[in-house]
Parts: C-alpha cells; sequence; structure tokens
C-alpha cells in the first residue's frame, strides 16, 4: 500500500513538471511570435515611407509642368484686364411735352425704328392757331400805330425847323417856339413807345409761332421708340414724359479699377462678350477714359477730408466703341450685361 501511494505520488509529480515544461514552450512560442509579428510592422512601416526613384521622377515632372504652366498663364494674364462691372449703353432721348395740350394722333408704336425729324405725335393745335392770328392782328396794329407815330414826329420836326428858323429872324414868339419844341419831344416820345409796342407784338407773335410748332412732336434722332406712354385723346401737360428715342449706336461702359489703369492706353483691342448673346465674342477698342472717377460725379460725393478715412479702390469708367457688331445689331442693346477683355499689347504709344 505504501509502495503504491508513493508510485501515485511520483506519478503526480512528473505530472506537474511535465505541465510546466508545456507551459514554458508556449510561453517561448508567443514571445518569438510577437517578437516577429513587431519586426514585420517595422518593415512594413519602413516600406510605406520609401519613395521610389520612378515615383519620384514622375512628380517632379508633374510639378514642373504645373509650375511651367502657372508661369505662361501669368506671363499671358498680366497682358490683359478685364471686369465684370460694365454694361452696354447708348443716347436715349426722352421725349417729353413742351406745351399743354390734347393729343391728336399718335403716329408711331412701340420698339419701332424711326428718323431723325419724323413725326411722333401732333396736338390739337385750333387753340394755338387762333392765338397765332392774334398775335398777327396785334403786329399789323402796332405797324400802324408805328406808322402814325413816325408821321407825326416827322411833322413836329418839319414845325419845328421852321420855326426855329423863324425865330432866329424875330418873326415868331418864344411861346411858338417854345409849343414846337414840346411836339417834337412828344412826337419822339410816342414813337419809341410805338418801336417798342412793334418789337413786342413781334415777339409775341413769334412766341406764338413755336408754341403752334410744340403741337407737332418730332424725333431728335435716329433710333427705336421705347418706354411709349402716350395715346390719342390724352391731356399732357408741360414736362410730361411720352416716350423715348433710343439710338442704335451702342458701346460699352466698364468700370475698371483704379490699379488696372496704369498699362491702359486708348485705341487698344477689347474682346467683349456678352452675356444675353454667349456664343459670339465682340471685337471693340478703347475709345476714351472718364475724366474722374465715379464718386467723383455722385449726387452725393464723398468728402474724405472729415473724419475718419479708409481707402477704398476707385472705379474709373472706361468708354468702349464696338468696331462692328453685325447682324447682332438689333439683339445689342442697352443695358446688357458684359465683360471686356482689354488687350494691353496693342493700341498707340505714349
Amino acid at each position: 500500500m505504501a509502495k503504491n501511494s508513493d508510485e501515485r505520488d511520483g506519478n503526480r509529480s512528473s505530472h506537474w513538471e511535465g505541465d510546466g515544461g508545456v507551459a514554458e514552450k508556449t510561453t517561448d512560442r508567443t514571445g518569438r511570435k510577437t517578437e516577429t509579428r513587431a519586426r514585420d510592422e517595422d518593415e512594413d512601416k519602413e516600406k510605406g515611407f520609401h519613395v521610389s526613384r520612378k515615383t519620384f521622377i514622375i512628380g517632379g515632372v508633374c510639378a514642373g509642368v504645373v509650375l511651367i504652366g502657372v508661369l505662361l498663364y501669368w506671363l499671358h494674364a498680366r497682358n490683359f484686364e478685364s471686369t465684370d462691372d460694365s454694361y452696354t449703353t447708348t443716347h436715349v432721348h426722352e421725349i417729353s411735352a413742351r406745351v399743354a395740350g390734347t393729343v391728336e394722333s399718335v403716329n408711331i408704336d412701340d420698339n419701332q425704328l424711326v428718323k431723325a425729324g419724323q413725326t411722333l405725335v401732333v396736338l390739337d393745335q385750333r387753340d394755338f392757331k387762333v392765338a397765332l392770328e392774334q398775335a398777327r392782328a396785334q403786329v399789323f396794329q402796332r405797324r400802324a400805330a408805328a406808322v402814325q407815330a413816325r408821321a407825326n414826329l416827322d411833322h413836329a420836326q418839319s414845325d419845328y425847323d421852321r420855326i426855329t428858323k423863324l425865330s432866329h429872324e424875330k418873326v415868331v414868339s418864344k411861346q411858338d417856339l417854345d409849343n414846337a419844341t414840346a411836339a417834337l419831344r412828344t412826337g419822339k416820345g410816342a414813337m419809341d413807345a410805338a418801336t417798342s409796342d412793334l418789337v413786342a407784338a413781334e415777339a409775341a407773335l413769334h412766341n406764338a409761332e413755336l408754341q403752334l410748332s410744340y403741337t407737332t412732336i418730332i424725333a431728335p434722332a435716329d433710333g427705336v421708340i421705347g418706354k411709349k406712354t402716350v395715346e390719342t385723346g390724352m391731356r399732357i401737360q408741360p414736362g410730361q414724359a411720352l416716350m423715348a428715342v433710343v439710338e442704335r449706336n451702342v458701346w460699352v461702359l466698364g468700370n475698371f479699377k483704379e490699379t488696372q489703369l496704369a498699362r491702359m492706353r486708348v485705341g487698344q483691342h477689347v474682346d467683349v462678350k456678352i452675356d444675353a448673346i454667349p456664343d459670339h465674342k465682340f471685337s471693340a477698342h478703347v475709345d476714351s477714359l472718364q475724366p474722374g472717377t465715379g464718386s467723383t460725379f455722385a449726387l452725393l460725393p464723398p468728402d474724405n477730408a472729415t473724419g475718419n478715412f479708409t481707402k477704398i479702390v476707385q472705379r474709373v469708367p472706361v468708354k468702349i466703341v464696338f468696331d462692328d457688331v453685325g447682324k447682332y445689331r438689333a439683339r445689342v442693346v442697352p443695358g446688357l450685361s458684359c465683360e471686356p477683355k482689354i488687350d494691353l499689347r496693342t493700341g498707340r504709344p505714349e
């Protein structure tokens, strides 16, 4: 029994010894695996930061191409100035009445092309014709009065000359001489008054003729009718807007920053892109620069001599004239947004 107990104890001890060996082996294997995994991760990291020579060359070539492109674009772009603060404009003639009256006829319609001197509106002329006849009658009357005054003056002058001669010969009295002198002065005064009345009557006649002519409203220039508000039978007053005549000679007004004007000159070539006609680029040239910034001609110009000052880049309007709009003349109207691009390499040298 004792022997069997010892053998069981020996077997149990061997069993524990055996388990300890397995644990040590498992620990060694785990450590080696951990070290191997760490070495692999370090190698992966080193490989991740490594750039091949081929990749470096390709990246350098791409960077060089980009830099060259940027440089070429800058060299090209520095010779051009453009702005989107620009629009087309032209002469717009506001047509208004100069006399009060009733519209008798309207001879035009909206968007109609008219010529200079063409009759647009005619007012009722009857009242004005009566006033003209009265003015003419007044002139005839004043002319007759002037003729009579001239005759009286000539008669008074003759009497004065005759009595003066007789007075030297002591034939007439001093009273007769005084009476002749007074009559002569009265005749001269009447003549002056008649002349003044005649001048006033002729001026009134001229005014009546003008008033009659104002009843016929004509086009001041070639253009297209716009903003028409007048209709037959309307009672209009002096200064009342009736319509507008828009000239077809349109140009571009570009508001360029003052920092863009250093190399800008009259005559330089301009490419104009109009938003309403995106499929066509118009050829134009710089016609002139406004003699002052936009703020100079504002209704309330700024006064930089008072208060705190903040520098603001000003804009100068530049007039750009089309070389030829061709078939787009009817579509190029005032008020269109556009973008002019000025070639600073062209134009007349200073």
